[in-house]
C-alpha cells in the first residue's frame, strides 16, 4: 500500500509539473505571447541602436577635433 501511495504521489507531482510547464510553453506561442516577445526584442534593439548612434557620434566628433587640430583648421 505504501509503494502505491508513493507512486501515486510521484505521478500527481509529475503531472502538475508537466501541466504547468506546458501552459507556460503554450502561452509563449500564442499571438499575445509572440507579440510580447517581439516587443521586448524591439525595445532591446532600439536601446542598442541608440547606444551605437551615441557612441558613433561622440567618436566622430572627437576624431574631427583631432584632425582639425592637426591640420590647423578653425
Amino acid at each position: 500500500m505504501g509503494k502505491r501511495l508513493f507512486w501515486l504521489a510521484v505521478g500527481v507531482g509529475l503531472t502538475a509539473v508537466v501541466v504547468l510547464k506546458g501552459k507556460q510553453i503554450y502561452e509563449k506561442f500564442t499571438p499575445a505571447g509572440i507579440a510580447q516577445r517581439v516587443d521586448v526584442a524591439s525595445n532591446r534593439l532600439r536601446v542598442r541602436a541608440g547606444e551605437f548612434v551615441t557612441t558613433f557620434t561622440t567618436a566622430m566628433e572627437e576624431r574631427e577635433a583631432e584632425l582639425r587640430e592637426v591640420l590647423e583648421i578653425d
